[in-house]
């Protein structure tokens, strides 16, 4: 499977069989958003009781939001292999895999906490030798360069997870082993799927500008709100599918040499 396939299968898997799980991702990211709204003013910033409100109903939308990740991965791997997948379903995934899930989410924010502490020291390293233009560059490309690299090989683990129903570390392991073996075409499909992302936010975001010239502050927050909402749970389905799909591709692709060789020999 090439890139633009794995990114065409996306939308078109998306617009006609999982409509649904886009929908209550939807209704999730606008009421997450909404509820957001008022705790988000800049002149609350000093406000403990609502530091502590927004702490915990950050804390409650992530928790949800895992829920709602292994529940429409289990849907999505349905419609790839099978072409059904039924919404009756959608609690028994999101429970069958949350703590595998949310596993390995905390593993992500550990590795990308660590991942900041060092590139803080290489930079802080770099910038004794001057603070310049040159050496501000030098940081730049340095950490522009290990994000890249560090998100192209943890794209897969998730999918892994769903797809072969193992545990986090298993899953962890293959999906960079599976990144390592494929990782230009994967950083590839990463930026394609990535462009197009920022290429449809753009043209929503001048969509709701315009439309919320006219409109009240509170208003035009709302609208915003609310069409952010519905493209932050469309594009992240149709990545869903891509990714899932060109990993498939991948490993179904290995199995095949594999299998081959071995006949052969």
């Amino acid at each position: 499977m090439g890139i633009i396939d794995a990114v065409k299968k996306g939308f078109v898997v998306v617009s006609s069989k999982l409509m649904n799980v886009v929908l209550v991702f939807f209704a999730f990211n606008a009421i997450a958003g909404l509820i957001s709204l008022p705790l988000s003013n800049p002149s609350r910033a000093g406000n403990p009781a609502f530091a502590v409100i927004s702490g915990v109903s950050g804390v409650l939308f992530f928790l949800v939001f895992v829920m709602l990740q292994g529940a429409a991965l289990g849907l999505v791997k349905d419609q790839l292999k099978t072409s059904a997948s039924g919404m009756a379903q959608f609690i028994t995934y999101g429970k069958r895999y949350y703590v595998r899930i949310l596993g390995l989410l905390l593993l992500y924010i550990l590795i990308a906490v660590g991942l900041v502490l060092l590139l803080s020291l290489v930079s802080a390293g770099i910038l004794l030798l001057g603070d310049n233009i040159a050496t501000r560059s030098i940081v730049a490309a340095i950490v522009t360069v290990v994000g890249i690299t560090v998100i192209t090989f943890l794209v897969y683990p998730i999918y892994v997870v769903v797809i072969e129903d193992t545990g986090t570390i298993a899953a962890f392991k293959k999906g960079i082993e599976v990144a390592r073996q494929n990782f230009w075409i994967t950083l590839g499909l990463f930026v394609v799927v990535v462009l197009v992302s920022l290429l449809i936010s753009l043209i929503f975001g001048f969509i709701t500008g315009a439309a919320t010239l006219a409109l009240p502050a509170g208003a035009g927050s709302i609208l915003t709100t609310i069409i952010n909402a519905a493209v932050q749970s469309y594009m992240p389905i149709v990545m869903m599918v891509a990714f899932m799909s060109f990993y498939m591709s991948l490993v179904s692709a290995k199995d095949s040499r594999e299998y081959t060789g071995e006949a052969a020999g």
